[in-house]
Protein backbone atom coordinates (compact mmCIF):
# COMPACT_ATOMS: atom_id res chain seq x y z
CA UNK A 1 0.00 0.00 0.00
CA UNK A 2 1.72 2.74 1.52
CA UNK A 3 5.06 3.89 2.82
CA UNK A 4 5.73 4.61 5.81
CA UNK A 5 8.92 6.26 7.40
CA UNK A 6 8.70 5.83 11.33
CA UNK A 7 11.51 7.85 13.23
CA UNK A 8 11.55 6.68 17.29
CA UNK A 9 15.02 6.94 18.73
CA UNK A 10 13.33 3.92 21.33
CA UNK A 11 14.12 0.74 19.57
CA UNK A 12 10.80 -0.72 21.60
CA UNK A 13 8.69 1.79 20.08
CA UNK A 14 9.66 1.52 16.50
CA UNK A 15 9.27 -2.39 16.47
CA UNK A 16 5.49 -1.96 18.44
CA UNK A 17 4.91 1.25 15.96
CA UNK A 18 6.58 -1.12 12.68
CA UNK A 19 3.83 -4.00 13.20
CA UNK A 20 1.29 -1.97 13.92
CA UNK A 21 1.85 -0.46 10.42
CA UNK A 22 2.86 -3.38 8.62
CA UNK A 23 -0.32 -5.30 9.39
CA UNK A 24 -2.16 -2.60 7.99
CA UNK A 25 -0.52 -3.51 4.82
CA UNK A 26 1.91 -0.63 4.23
CA UNK A 27 6.05 -0.47 4.26
CA UNK A 28 7.78 0.79 7.10
CA UNK A 29 11.06 2.42 6.79
CA UNK A 30 12.81 2.81 10.18
CA UNK A 31 15.21 6.02 11.89
CA UNK A 32 16.09 5.99 15.13
CA UNK A 33 16.36 9.99 15.17
CA UNK A 34 15.50 13.33 12.95
CA UNK A 35 18.66 13.32 11.23
CA UNK A 36 18.09 9.84 9.90
CA UNK A 37 14.73 10.87 9.22
CA UNK A 38 15.94 12.87 7.14
CA UNK A 39 18.13 10.76 5.11
CA UNK A 40 15.48 8.31 5.17
CA UNK A 41 12.98 11.15 3.50
CA UNK A 42 14.88 12.04 0.61
CA UNK A 43 15.72 8.67 0.12
CA UNK A 44 12.23 6.60 0.17
CA UNK A 45 9.81 9.85 -0.27
CA UNK A 46 7.30 8.12 2.30
CA UNK A 47 3.61 8.93 1.63
CA UNK A 48 3.34 9.30 5.18
CA UNK A 49 5.70 9.99 8.29
CA UNK A 50 5.03 8.51 12.12
CA UNK A 51 7.72 10.05 14.30
CA UNK A 52 8.48 10.87 18.38
CA UNK A 53 9.40 14.21 18.67
CA UNK A 54 11.90 13.84 22.15
CA UNK A 55 15.20 12.18 20.48
CA UNK A 56 18.53 12.66 20.82
CA UNK A 57 20.81 14.19 17.64
CA UNK A 58 17.53 15.78 15.79
CA UNK A 59 14.29 15.83 17.80
CA UNK A 60 11.28 15.83 16.11
CA UNK A 61 10.17 19.09 16.78
CA UNK A 62 13.26 20.88 14.63
CA UNK A 63 12.48 17.45 12.32
CA UNK A 64 9.37 19.09 11.41
CA UNK A 65 10.26 22.23 11.03
CA UNK A 66 13.25 21.60 8.76
CA UNK A 67 10.88 19.57 6.20
CA UNK A 68 8.15 22.19 6.33
CA UNK A 69 11.18 24.65 5.15
CA UNK A 70 12.25 23.01 2.84
CA UNK A 71 8.67 23.03 1.25
CA UNK A 72 8.01 19.03 2.09
CA UNK A 73 4.37 18.24 2.77
CA UNK A 74 4.56 14.61 3.52
CA UNK A 75 1.58 14.19 6.21
CA UNK A 76 3.17 13.54 9.52
CA UNK A 77 1.87 11.78 12.80
CA UNK A 78 3.39 12.81 15.71
CA UNK A 79 3.54 9.78 18.17
CA UNK A 80 5.06 10.84 21.34
CA UNK A 81 4.83 10.64 25.53
CA UNK A 82 5.09 14.35 25.39
CA UNK A 83 1.40 15.69 26.69
CA UNK A 84 1.49 19.34 26.77
CA UNK A 85 -1.07 20.99 24.96
CA UNK A 86 1.97 23.87 24.29
CA UNK A 87 3.76 20.94 22.57
CA UNK A 88 0.84 19.62 20.45
CA UNK A 89 0.06 23.37 18.93
CA UNK A 90 3.00 23.74 17.95
CA UNK A 91 3.00 21.19 15.97
CA UNK A 92 -0.40 21.80 14.81
CA UNK A 93 1.19 25.11 13.57
CA UNK A 94 3.76 22.78 11.07
CA UNK A 95 0.85 21.14 10.17
CA UNK A 96 0.84 17.30 11.10
CA UNK A 97 -2.07 15.70 10.41
CA UNK A 98 -2.83 13.78 13.80
CA UNK A 99 -1.14 13.61 17.22
CA UNK A 100 -0.99 10.49 19.40
CA UNK A 101 0.00 10.06 22.68
CA UNK A 102 2.37 6.82 23.88
CA UNK A 103 1.14 4.42 24.43
CA UNK A 104 -0.65 4.57 21.60
CA UNK A 105 -2.48 1.01 20.64
CA UNK A 106 -2.03 -0.62 17.62
CA UNK A 107 -5.56 0.47 16.22
CA UNK A 108 -5.31 4.09 16.92
CA UNK A 109 -2.07 4.66 15.49
CA UNK A 110 -3.37 2.34 12.23
CA UNK A 111 -6.39 5.06 12.16
CA UNK A 112 -4.17 7.89 12.23
CA UNK A 113 -2.03 6.65 9.72
CA UNK A 114 -5.10 5.97 7.44
CA UNK A 115 -6.34 9.40 8.17
CA UNK A 116 -3.17 11.14 7.23
CA UNK A 117 -2.65 9.13 4.35
CA UNK A 118 -6.43 9.78 3.47
CA UNK A 119 -6.28 13.71 3.85
CA UNK A 120 -3.19 13.62 1.39
CA UNK A 121 -5.38 11.94 -1.14
CA UNK A 122 -8.13 14.39 -0.80
CA UNK A 123 -9.96 11.46 0.60
CA UNK A 124 -12.06 9.79 3.54
CA UNK A 125 -10.91 7.36 5.95
CA UNK A 126 -13.39 5.05 7.11
CA UNK A 127 -12.78 3.61 10.79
Amino acid sequence: MAVILLIDDSRLSRALAAKAIRDAGHTVVEAADGQQGIAALEKYQPDCIVTDLLMPVLDGRKFLAQIRARGIQTPVVVLTADIQSSTRCLCEELGISSFLNKPVNARELQAGVEQALAAARGTVACP
